[in-house]
């Protein structure tokens, strides 16, 4: 638990570094603007990247806590039972540091900051195709991130964590093919209204910090998909 809380505090603390380079590097004591655009970029990029990273560290210690709970088939759902072996004999990551497996939070970090360009040009051009608040300009944005920004960042997910993970690009597509378009519909539960809120209410140049807020918190889920069995299975059942 304190390994997992410790990796926590040094991800706020790089952002914190991260902050005091741009205010060194403006020459002020005063907070940078965000409206600045290689200021934004840069902060888009760390904070998408740190907040996936910590989603990851929250989703290991949580899974680290089940694993540690007394459980037998007998206590689980029925859909459930069949997993217990495989979440026992689970080999995929290891969890001898308290429930953190730093490679795989590096993983997940990297693809966050390799997202982060993309957030930022895509929102940015989004907005000034479709410049206002009215009805009709938030569903089309919402509509045009759930349909082109999602299947992007999750293909991106998965091809970039695979890569670091050192898959065949064989393996690699198999698991695109398999997890992409189900991870997607959940993605279309969580993301429309958590959209249509950041382009109602949110400032322009607010809106990729919030959209990292909001994936540190389905980040979880995503690393849940990637790295459970049961809860991938669980979602095929879903939509079956």
């Amino acid at each position: 638990h304190s390994h997992s809380l410790d990796l926590v505090g040094r991800i706020a603390r790089w952002a914190y570094l991260a902050k005091c380079s741009l205010l060194q590097e403006s020459g002020t004591t005063r907070p940078v603007t965000l409206e600045l655009g290689k200021y934004l970029l840069v902060t888009n990029t760390m904070s998408c990247g740190l907040m996936m990273g910590a989603g990851d560290v929250l989703q290991q210690h949580s899974n680290f806590l089940k694993k540690r709970m007394p459980m037998t088939n007998d206590r689980l759902p029925n859909d459930e039972k069949g997993c217990l072996d495989y979440r026992e004999d689970e080999t995929e990551y290891d969890i001898t540091n308290n429930g953190c497996d730093y490679v795989r939070t590096r993983n997940m970090t990297v693809v966050g900051f390799i997202q982060g360009p993309f957030n930022h040009y895509f929102y940015n051009i989004l907005e000034k195709q479709l410049p206002g608040k009215s009805a009709g300009s938030i569903l089309k944005k919402t509509l045009i991130d759930q349909t082109i920004a999602s299947p992007i960042c999750l293909g991106m997910f998965f091809m970039g964590l695979g890569m670091l993970e050192h898959k065949s690009l064989q393996e690699i597509n198999s698991e695109i093919r398999l997890k992409l378009m189900n991870t997607w519909k959940v993605d279309c539960i969580f993301w429309p209204p958590t959209q249509f809120l950041n382009f109602l209410f949110v400032p322009i140049q607010y809106r990729v910090l919030y959209i990292n807020f909001m994936t540190m918190i389905y980040d979880m889920f995503l690393s849940y998909i990637k790295y459970d069995a049961c809860v991938y299975l669980s979602i095929l059942l879903l939509f079956d």
